[in-house]
């Protein structure tokens, strides 16, 4: 039996907005596969008003704070999706959308439609996740294994972080987090959340790898009544950079990926449960072995 998806965190929605954004970039064969078809699939009631109309109830109802905005949500998805539709761009829009404001609003997450939009997408999503990880493993492994000495040396000095910056980097550091101190008097969970996300995207450095625990006692009081806070961000945190490792192999820019590695592993290294660690792993590895192949390390020492 299908093992469905019954609660929609956040580290869930970072990872279906990445996937669409990166649909968008693949071309339309790939986007129809795997987002238009998948979508075109949830409802075989059609909606009579045009996609333009639906769209506008679906603004007036966000402001009003309607509690229709799932459901229109999916009229305007599903409508969106229909063989009369021309614009392609719309459906990934709305899906971005409303995927947006499960994050902002509990009601919308909590809500069948929202349930039902995830469902929808999670095989067709895994599928596409999947076919990415091998097509971008196999073009690491070729740009890295052709990279010159020097520039594997100037991705060995990405990947161990830049000690230069340290004492800019921790007063930085220290201002976040104050701000997230502050935040915890009246700022709701969500903006917390998102401030914590930032916080390890920007700090985690593996040449101090134990900067970004300071967060962990910032965050403390708040999990005695939101027990999974830190672990939502760690995990949207680890699907980010997981992302942004798939976007700069795309963009053949391996500085910035091995750098997004290390960054990756000083978070989460020795937690195999973290989202996408045995992909990061495999990169990871893979760029060892080259350093291991061309005995560079002690060059760098």
């Amino acid at each position: 039996m299908r093992e469905m998806i019954t609660t929609i965190r956040s580290p869930l929605i970072d990872n279906y907005t990445r996937i669409i954004q990166s649909l968008a970039k693949r071309g339309r064969t790939v986007y129809h596969r795997y987002l238009i078809d998948p979508l075109a699939s949830w409802s075989s009631s059609l909606p009579v008003e045009p996609v333009e109309k639906l769209l506008e109830m679906l603004d007036r109802a966000k402001s009003g704070k309607s509690r229709k905005v799932p459901l229109l949500y999916k009229m305007a998805i599903v409508r969106s999706v229909a063989p009369d539709q021309l614009d392609l761009s719309l459906p990934g829009n709305i899906s971005l959308n409303f995927l947006k404001s499960m994050k902002e609003e509990e009601r919308v997450s909590l809500s069948d439609e929202a349930r039902e939009f995830v469902n929808v997408l999670k095989d067709p999503f895994k599928e596409y996740s999947d076919s990415e990880f091998i097509r971008m493993n196999k073009k690491f492994e070729k740009e890295i294994s052709g990279a010159p000495e020097i520039e594997v040396e100037s991705l060995i000095r990405a990947h161990e972080g830049e000690e230069a910056r340290n004492l800019e980097v921790d007063r930085e550091s220290q201002e976040a987090l104050n701000t997230i101190r502050d935040m915890r008097r009246s700022a709701g969970i969500s903006d917390i959340k998102r401030a914590i996300i930032v916080y390890l995207l920007k700090f985690a450095d593996p040449s101090m790898p134990n900067r970004h625990l300071a967060i962990k006692e910032v965050v403390a009081p708040l999990e005695l009544k939101n027990k999974t806070l830190m672990k939502e961000a760690m995990d949207s945190a680890a699907v980010i950079i997981y992302h942004e490792i798939l976007k700069a192999i795309k963009d053949n820019n391996l500085l910035l990926a091995v750098r997004h590695i290390g960054k990756y592993a000083v978070l989460f290294r020795g937690n195999p449960e973290t989202p996408n660690y045995h992909e990061v792993d495999s990169f990871e590895k893979k760029f060892i072995h080259i350093i291991d192949e061309r005995n560079l390390w002690d060059r760098l020492r």
